[in-house]
């Protein structure tokens, strides 16, 4: 459980530091007051996030994406052996069928052999496959389970709450828990909830009440179902950079899309990679990873590969992949990392990377762009013209990779 206490564990200190805004912008006292109220809070949010970094609390969707991207490469690799080994099977066992005809004992016994070692390397290969597909599963069941695992009491968005105040009535009634994680009351506005236990989101909010509305205030929550039923419903699990990742509880029926569920969770964050979201699904009892690309899709190139989800399916937007590649002629290829907030451009790269090797074919130069779904773009860019300023540079996305060329004579 320490994955899931980790995930908890942060989006309760973010939480922490978006109601601390809240409370800012209310609280009583002199601007001096509310400005160290303030700065106290962010400096809780701070400690609180570097404290869960020292113990390698990343959250749920870095660890289940990592373990999930492993499994992906095992499978590829198991994949590729089993097509090669079976190419070699075929081959041999072509051979063998043809010394059996025409051929001595000695040709056959080898053949023989060679069938017998291939067939035995594509069996290894099956049971590796099988193997990965099987600790897929289980890592998709348990990330499942994790992710709704509310033994820890933890409010989530979707739920529903009764308040009772003593001291004022007209504040009792059902509210729903927003997919922002907050509650709307009367008179306060937003309070935040989520991500938190019950007896914590009472003291949110009694210091809301006492804030602005009543000198004391006595809060009772419950849990409970009305017309914001949190037990009707499909789930699906938002993880990643989803604003507010969890649980998502489906209004019935709704059929919901890759598209349409990001739309209506209230967004993903500014480092979210909208060309690489993942699907993650158990579907008669095998694992199953489907990549879209939604930038793609909202751009209105892609509309044939939305993808409906089902219930129980895992919808995963994998943070932006700051690399890119560059390869040929410069004198040291190989990956480059972006920087915070840099606009790293072909040139500037190249430069990077060393500069051009010698005989590097400066007019020649291309990017290669992936535009998901195995789709790829070649952006031709004449570095030559570049450095005379006489075009423009290209500005490189993550994941893309600079080829320079080699010139066609080299004296």
């Amino acid at each position: 459980m320490k994955i899931i206490s980790g995930f908890r564990g942060l989006m309760c200190a973010a939480l922490m530091l978006t109601g601390a805004t809240t409370a800012f912008g209310q609280a009583g006292g002199t601007a001096m007051d509310r400005l160290d109220a303030w700065r106290r809070a962010q400096e809780e949010f701070k400690s609180a996030e570097r404290a869960m970094r020292q113990q390698g609390l990343t959250g749920t969707t870095g660890s289940v994406q990592r373990e999930l991207d492993k499994l992906n490469e095992l499978r590829a690799s198991a994949e590729r052996e089993i097509e090669y080994t079976k190419s070699k099977l075929n081959n041999a066992a072509r051979q063998l069928t043809v010394v059996q005809k025409t051929g001595p004992q000695s040709e056959i016994e080898k053949w023989q052999r060679e069938v017998n070692a291939w067939q035995s390397r594509v069996n290894a290969a099956q049971l590796e496959l099988d193997k990965v597909e099987e600790q897929t599963q289980d890592a998709l069941t348990r990330y499942q389970d994790e992710m709704f695992d509310s033994g820890d009491g933890l409010i989530l968005p979707g739920e529903s709450i009764q308040l009772f105040v003593l001291e004022d009535e007209t504040f009792n009634g059902l509210y729903q828990v927003r997919q922002g994680g907050y509650v709307i009351m009367p008179r306060i506005g937003r309070v935040q909830l989520a991500g938190k236990d019950i007896p914590s989101a009472e003291k949110s909010i009694k210091d809301a009440l006492e804030t602005t509305q009543l000198r004391q205030a006595t809060v009772m929550l419950e849990r409970t179902k009305g017309v914001f039923d949190p037990g009707s419903g499909d789930i699906i699990y938002l993880a990643g950079e989803f604003r507010t990742p969890g649980p998502m509880r489906l209004p019935q029926g709704f059929s919901p899309t890759v598209v349409t569920t990001i739309l209506r969770s209230g967004g993903i964050s500014e480092v979210g990679d909208l060309t690489r979201v993942k699907v993650l699904r158990l579907e008669s009892g095998n694992a199953l990873v489907e990549d879209i690309n939604v930038e793609a899709i909202l751009e209105g190139t892609g509309l044939q590969s939305d993808l409906a989800l089902n219930a129980g399916d895992i919808l995963v937007v994998p943070a932006y992949n700051p690399i890119v590649y560059i390869t040929g002629n410069v004198n040291q290829p190989g990956v480059l990392a972006l920087y915070a907030d840099e606009q790293l451009t072909a040139y500037t790269a190249i430069l990077r990377a060393g500069g051009f090797a010698r005989f590097a074919a400066k007019k020649r130069v291309y990017v290669i762009r992936n535009l998901g779904n195995g789709e790829k773009k070649k952006i031709p860019i004449n570095i030559k013209d570049v450095m005379k300023g006489d075009v423009p540079d290209i500005v490189l996305q993550g994941l893309d990779i600079i080829v320079v060329p080699e010139k066609f004579f080299s004296f």
